[in-house]
C-alpha cells in the first residue's frame, strides 16, 4: 500500500516532465482522459499517457482488504514453511551425524528391543514360577477340602496374592511390548528419512529373534 501511494507521488510529481494525461474510467464505466487525477480514479486505477497518447504506465487500484489479508497470510504461510524447512536440515544434520545407512539405525533399533524384550522374558520367567506357586496352592487347597476341612483364610489370601501380582506382571509386560512399537515407530521413521538422504535401502528386519520367542511364550501363556 506504501509502495502503490509512493508510486502515485511519484508520478504525479513527475507528470509535468512526461506525461500529458491520464485516463481511467469511473465507476459508471465511462473512461475519462484528464491532466489531473481525482480520488475516483487513484481507487479504480488508471493509465499514464505519454503526448502522443500512448500507454507509458498502468498503475492497478490499491489492494482491498481482503487481498491485504490474504497476502499477510500468504507471507505467514511462506515463514512457517521456511521455518520447517530449516527445523528439518536442522534433524536431517542431527540424524547424520549419529546414523551413517538406514541399516546403522536399524541395528541400533535391535539394541533397544533387545533390552525391552529382555525385561519381558524376564517378566515371563516370573509368572511362570508365580503359576507353579499359585499350582501348589490350588492343590494343598484341595487337600484340605478332601479331608474335609475348611480351606485356610491365609492359603486362600495367598492364591489371591499370587493371582494379583501375575496380573500385574502381564500388565507390565503389555506395557514394555506397547513401548517396544512405539520405539520401533519412531525408528521406522528415521530409517525412512535416511534412505532419502543416503540413497541407501534398508535391509535389516525391524523385529529380532528374542521379540518373536517372548510373543510366543505370551501366546502360549494365554492358551
Amino acid at each position: 500500500m506504501h509502495r502503490w501511494l509512493l508510486t502515485v507521488l511519484c508520478l504525479t510529481l513527475a507528470a509535468p516532465a512526461f506525461a500529458e494525461m491520464y485516463r481511467y474510467e469511473t465507476e459508471s464505466g465511462r473512461t475519462v482522459m484528464s491532466n489531473t487525477l481525482p480520488r475516483e480514479a487513484l481507487k479504480q486505477g488508471y493509465e499514464v499517457l505519454n503526448k502522443s497518447g500512448r500507454v507509458i504506465e498502468r498503475v492497478p487500484p490499491p489492494p482491498t482488504e481482503e487481498e491485504l489479508a490474504e497476502r499477510r497470510r500468504e507471507r505467514e504461510r511462506q515463514e512457517r514453511l521456511e521455518k520447517e524447512r530449516k527445523e528439518q536440515k536442522k534433524q536431517d544434520r542431527r540424524l547424520l551425524r549419529q546414523y551413517s545407512s538406514p541399516d546403522d539405525a536399524v541395528r541400533a533399533l535391535h539394541r533397544k528391543l533387545r533390552e525391552r524384550f529382555g525385561t519381558v522374558r524376564l517378566k515371563l520367567a516370573n509368572i511362570k514360577n508365580i503359576e507353579g506357586q499359585i499350582a501348589d496352592l490350588q492343590k494343598r487347597a484341595a487337600n484340605q477340602e478332601r479331608a474335609g476341612r475348611d480351606v485356610p483364610e491365609s492359603l486362600r489370601e495367598k492364591m489371591e496374592t499370587q493371582r494379583a501380582e501375575k496380573a500385574t506382571l502381564l500388565n507390565e509386560i503389555q506395557e514394555e511390548i506397547t513401548r517396544a512399537e512405539q520405539t520401533r515407530e519412531e525408528y521406522r521413521k528415521k530409517i525412512k528419512r535416511l534412505e532419502e538422504l543416503t540413497d541407501k535401502k534398508q535391509s535389516l528386519p525391524l523385529t529380532i529373534p528374542e521379540e518373536e520367542t517372548a510373543r510366543e511364550e505370551l501366546a502360549a501363556m494365554g492358551d
